[in-house]
């Protein structure tokens, strides 16, 4: 078909360009993403090169920011192991000096609409490029805030295209904005997505000398609304887990509608300015045949600027060596008094650090967030049903509270109204719908400063039973036992329990915040942990899957309790569901009070506080609807221990560190490690990229003002005022407090301790793992039984004295 018509295989370059943007959750569900996912398995340096050619994005930070810590945070020394490691040709001196010179200008790929803004301006004065985003972007959102309209739900690219097709071949505003009737035009395309591309591969036949320049002209071309692209390749995803997946993908169908507007304007150009058609063909011609040239040149430019960013890691993750090859690792107690497992989250080792500090007789146990459970929550009647675990994974179990909770209607009844009323920008209309019936809530939450709470969370009761499911059948006693026993066995905790065992979930606590959940659980699709340790508490206090788990050798004893508990980030509030009446909660008390007061410096805390200073304090900022910034969620990772907590026990990592805890000692096989190095890891490299990417390219991966915000479909995502491209990431105020940055955009250190052979084994087998440690998307060390710390660089083990 097209190959027919022309060398370059154009249907397959643009799956491939289709497939080259990363998912964007939706704000109800809202993830941590790695925006280079796709392209993991190639380098981070060539990715970048190519990424600042195509849409003029280095994602390194200026040299202004790396010149404020040289000679401060950034030491010669750094620089020079920098230098080693990348084994760059480049040398001291030479990299200090190109530091003092202004920042390269490298050469960007032109689209058509910003060649024709060039040689030929609109009539009415609009930009040909402003133009295209504003039609298709304002589409797309029409087409899923109406899908009633369109008859869209379930349907896939080719759907999406014709549903544009037929709405733009009726648009007569445009000619009113761009001064040009194009109508004509629009109407000659054809009606079937894969004829376009057969049309507009006709079009650029003899324009593209190989396909690296037609590859350069689609992505072009998609990155001008690579955030649309980013929600389109989520429903793409979603059709996978879900085993649904069209070989005419959603985010194919935007790719089309990108290309069918470049084939239009050129039509129109080469009617009315055949002259100005041929000098733009002529300068993409130019382009496409230069293209390799011009990924060459950029990726030479930013050699020296990678010099620093790694000489910024080395100085991060240096003093980390230092210490945990020198530290004393804790004693283990035959049996703690209590136990206390919290997520991996880098939020919870300061507020593990601060219950621990409270005994030695205390331990606690960092874990994957959403426990191990694999579940979707569902609400009573089946009306609510949301994903309660990372949006890698596909739910297996739906779990169910066993009886219905009194004045639940209600509840229900406000999730339309929150889902307007808590968002800003949207709940004008809703209040003068309402009338004075709201005016109460409005004055609780402005003048009284009460918080709001998602309704489905207020769904959930204490004291109470889950049921488990599969394919609608419930589970079993052994079934669940199996599970649970499974859980405890990665916990590391299977063979020793204390009397006491905290399931510690978390979330936040925000007001007027459509980005919420992006300070909950990530493990936990974005919600609050609550659910998951509700549902695993009750397994485990069960007398009848207690009695199923000798099987799976597991012997829980009598006197073990679970209860779940949960970490209120934002306030540092601990809760601990349906607790006695015991000293214990005296101990959690305490850890909440020492952990507000380490958090204290962050914010602009009363001198001198009381704790019930600064529990109050916290809790103002938790429930003032004007706080842009409630709290700094995971703003500064930069490393992972995987490791038992009682090597690390002694050291204080400043709320920079995931902690998962790992015995190899006792995974003999090494599926625990195995699993470990393919879910939760994957996991917090997507965390730790999607913070880099909101401070370094904010531009194109950060959400930008909060101030200026407009949701878009309830919950699809924002608008950075009334139009443009959908925005995707974190917002300026989540990275920075107005005068500094409060994450510090480095890749993430993962430290192991296991043998390097398990490692390199897991590697082998799993290339998304192999992926991101050879190029560069993490860095990988490895702990001995000794202590000693050797970094994985090129294949080979090599020792990090330094």
């Amino acid at each position: 078909m097209i190959e027919q018509q022309t060398q370059i295989p154009y249907l397959d370059i643009a799956k491939s360009v289709s497939a080259s943007i990363a998912p964007a959750w939706p704000l109800d569900q809202s993830i941590a993403v790695n925006p280079w996912w796709p392209q993991r398995h190639r380098s981070i340096e060539t990715t970048f090169a190519e990424q600042a050619v195509i849409c003029g994005e280095t994602s390194l930070m200026p040299k202004s920011y790396f010149q404020k810590l040289w000679n401060q945070q950034i030491q010669p020394e750094h620089v020079q192991q920098a230098l080693e490691e990348l084994k760059s040709p480049l040398s001291f001196e030479q990299v200090v000096e190109d530091l003092k010179r202004a920042q390269p200008s490298l050469m960007r790929w032109k689209t058509l609409a910003m060649l024709m803004d060039e040689e030929i301006p609109s009539p009415q004065g609009h930009s040909w490029a402003q133009e295209i985003v504003q039609q298709v972007s304002q589409f797309i959102a029409l087409y899923h805030l109406y899908p009633e309209r369109f008859d869209a739900s379930g349907k896939d690219g080719e759907h999406l295209y014709q549903s544009w097709l037929e709405v733009i071949c009726r648009d007569k505003g445009m000619k009113t904005l761009l001064g040009v009737d194009l109508l004509p035009y629009f109407q000659q395309l054809p009606t079937s997505l894969l004829d376009t591309l057969d049309a507009s591969a006709e079009t650029w036949q003899t324009t593209w000398h190989d396909q690296s320049g037609c590859d350069a002209f689609m992505r072009g071309s998609l990155q001008q609304l690579s955030g649309w692209a980013g929600w389109q390749s989520w429903l793409d995803w979603q059709a996978t887990l879900a085993k649904q997946p069209s070989s005419l993908s959603h985010t194919l169908g935007l790719t089309t509608i990108l290309l069918a507007w470049d084939k239009v304007l050129m039509m129109w150009l080469t009617q009315h300015q055949p002259q100005i058609a041929k000098r733009i063909n002529q300068a993409l011609s130019h382009q496409a045949r230069n293209i390799n040239q011009l990924y060459f040149l950029a990726k030479q430019n930013l050699a020296p600027m990678w010099v620093w960013q790694r000489a910024l890691e080395i100085s991060v993750k240096r003093p980390w060596i230092d210490q945990v090859q020198a530290v004393k690792p804790s004693k283990l107690n035959t049996r703690p008094a209590m136990q206390a497992v919290f997520c991996i989250d880098v939020r919870s080792e300061p507020m593990r650090r601060a219950l621990e500090a409270q005994g030695s007789d205390i331990e606690t146990i960092g874990f994957a967030g959403f426990f191990g459970i694999p579940i979707a929550y569902q609400n009573h009647d089946g009306s609510i049903l949301r994903p309660q675990l990372p949006g890698l994974l596909a739910p297996d179990l739906i779990a169910q509270q066993t009886r219905m909770q009194p004045e639940r209607w209600l509840r229900l009844t406000k999730l339309g109204w929150q889902n307007s009323l808590d968002k800003p920008s949207s709940n004008l209309g809703m209040v003068e719908a309402g009338g004075l019936l709201k005016l109460v809530s409005l004055f609780k939450r402005v003048v009284m400063q009460h918080g709001t709470e998602n309704p489905v969370n207020k769904d959930l009761r204490n004291n109470e039973t889950w049921q488990l499911k599969r394919q609608q059948t419930l589970l079993s006693a052994a079934e669940k036992a199996e599970l649970g026993a499974g859980i405890l066995t990665a916990m590391g905790i299977a063979k020793r329990l204390a009397n006491v065992v905290l399931l510690t979930g978390h979330g936040s606590q925000t007001c007027n915040n459509h980005t919420s959940s992006s300070l909950d659980c990530g493990a936990c699709g974005g919600q609050s942990g609550e659910v998951n340790v509700k549902v695993l508490a009750s397994l485990l206090n069960d007398p009848e899957v207690r009695r199923e788990m000798p099987q799976f050798d597991v012997q829980i004893p009598q006197d073990t309790k679970f209860y779940a508990a949960l970490h209120n980030t934002t306030t540092d509030d601990f809760t601990v569901f349906d607790a006695p009446s015991a000293d214990w909660r005296k101990t959690i008390i305490a850890a909440s009070h020492t952990a507000r007061q380490n958090r204290a410096e962050q914010f602009a805390a009363p001198s001198s506080p009381t704790n019930a200073d600064l529990k109050r304090f916290f809790n103002q900022r938790a429930t003032n609807w004007a706080q842009m910034r409630p709290e700094w969620g995971l703003c500064n990772n930069a490393g992972v221990f995987i490791a038992p907590r009682n090597l690390t026990r002694n050291l204080d990592f400043a709320g920079r560190a995931f902690l998962h805890e790992y015995h190899a000692d006792q995974d003999l096989q090494f599926s625990q490690l195995e699993k470990i190095l393919t879910a939760p890891l994957l996991v917090m490299n997507w965390i730790n990229l999607q913070y880099y990417a909101s401070v370094t390219s904010p531009e194109k991966f950060g959400s930008g003002n909060k101030l200026l915000h407009n949701v878009v479909g309830g919950h699809i995502g924002v608008f950075e005022g009334n139009g443009g491209d959908l925005r995707i990431g974190l917002s300026e105020q989540s990275v920075h407090d107005g005068k500094h940055y409060r994450h510090q955009p480095v890749r993430l250190s993962v430290f192991i301790q296991a043998p390097q052979s398990a490692i390199e084994g897991i590697m082998a087998k799993h290339a998304d793992v192999a992926s991101l440690v050879n190029n560069g998307w993490l860095f990988l060390y490895h702990i001995d039984d000794s202590q000693k710390i050797s970094h994985y660089k090129n294949g080979m083990w090599i020792a990090a004295n330094h």
